[in-house]
């Protein structure tokens, strides 16, 4: 009984030592700049899906409040900066454009449409930003169908990703990519991928917790009334 009662204390300690371990890990792998405000851009075309854009950008917003050190900004697909978002509801005027961007350390992909998403992806100009930006990034991140976008470069290959439950088909159809399904994100390298819609936020919480710590994060999760920690059961089994 008393080896049990040492178990059973000791598995706290040894299991925050894990995490702290793998997040130390984690954070040597990045080379984020130190001596000015880490660039978000953050994607954005006609269609875009709003919580995939919003969900993110707020993220990285709160993480300002709590000493969080970023620039963000959105970034248009094209040279017209007034894109109208999904369900045209909502006007934006992007920051910039694919144009006139600067390099991004993290890069944000959100999500739209199936078929906004072979639309788009057929723009040889914005797929080749995407590229030459991903060679400087520190973090390259999608949302939902953006992991399509993404999938599309051919920037996955090799690596482990996720998308949206209804497109997770779409995204085998790269045979190289190793699919991951029934997680809210993944993270490869420095290629975070979410599994959809609000998992943005997870994707970018997962983000402030390797650069700013896992306290930190969970502070700003509570901050937004967000449980971070729920699971992906509630999808159908096939």
């Amino acid at each position: 009984m008393k080896f049990i009662k040492f178990s059973l204390l000791t598995l706290p300690l040894l299991v925050c030592s894990l995490n702290s371990n793998a997040q130390e890990s984690a954070k040597s792998t990045f080379n984020f700049p130190t001596d000015r405000k880490i660039n978000i851009g953050v994607l954005v075309y006609d269609g875009v899906e709003i919580v995939d854009t919003g969900g993110p950008i707020d993220v990285f917003v709160k993480a300002n409040n709590w000493n969080g050190n970023y620039n963000i900004y959105t970034v248009s697909a094209t040279a017209n900066k007034n894109i109208i978002m999904d369900g045209g509801t909502v006007n934006l005027v992007s920051k910039y454009s694919i144009y006139d961007a600067p390099q991004s350390d993290i890069l944000v992909i959100p999500g739209t449409s199936p078929e906004i998403v072979k639309t788009i992806s057929a723009d040889k100009k914005m797929m080749n930003w995407i590229v030459s930006q991903n060679e400087k990034t520190q973090m390259t991140m999608s949302v939902c169908t953006g992991g399509l976008i993404l999938a599309n470069t051919g920037l996955l290959d090799g690596r482990s990703a996720t998308t949206h439950h209804w497109s997770i088909d779409e995204l085998r159809s790269h045979p190289k990519i190793k699919v991951q399904e029934k997680t809210r994100f993944v993270v490869d390298g420095k290629f975070l991928t979410g599994a959809g819609v609000t998992s943005g936020m997870d994707v970018a919480l997962q983000a402030i917790e390797l650069i700013n710590g896992k306290e930190i994060a969970d502070d700003i999760a509570l901050g937004m009334v967000y449980d971070r920690y729920n699971t992906m059961e509630f999808l159908p089994k096939k």
